[in-house]
């Protein structure tokens, strides 16, 4: 006999279950950014909340996380490649 959990898993449905993954996928990244957003309001020129902003920003997780609401919301987006260089001074 299976958990209460695993009954409840079952009765969803592999789409369901992969819908909800994905928003909780975006919810717990979207809760970093906002303690990384109170970070930046209340210690703004700290170069450890400059640090901690710029590894957000960059990491897979942040960017797998927008791929994940864009495709939810309005599909597939690019993101720009901080690297390169758009032209603009």
């Amino acid at each position: 006999m299976g958990t209460q959990s695993d009954r409840h898993e079952d009765g969803l449905g592999p789409e369901l279950l992969a819908q909800l993954r994905d928003g909780a996928e975006v919810l717990g990244v979207f809760d970093e950014g906002q303690d990384i957003a109170l970070d930046l309001h209340e210690r703004l020129f700290d170069p450890s909340t400059k640090q901690r902003t710029l590894a957000f920003l960059q990491s897979p997780q942040y960017e797998q996380a927008v791929n994940t609401y864009q495709r939810l919301t309005t599909g597939p987006v690019a993101l720009q490649n901080p690297h390169t260089s758009d032209g603009a001074a």
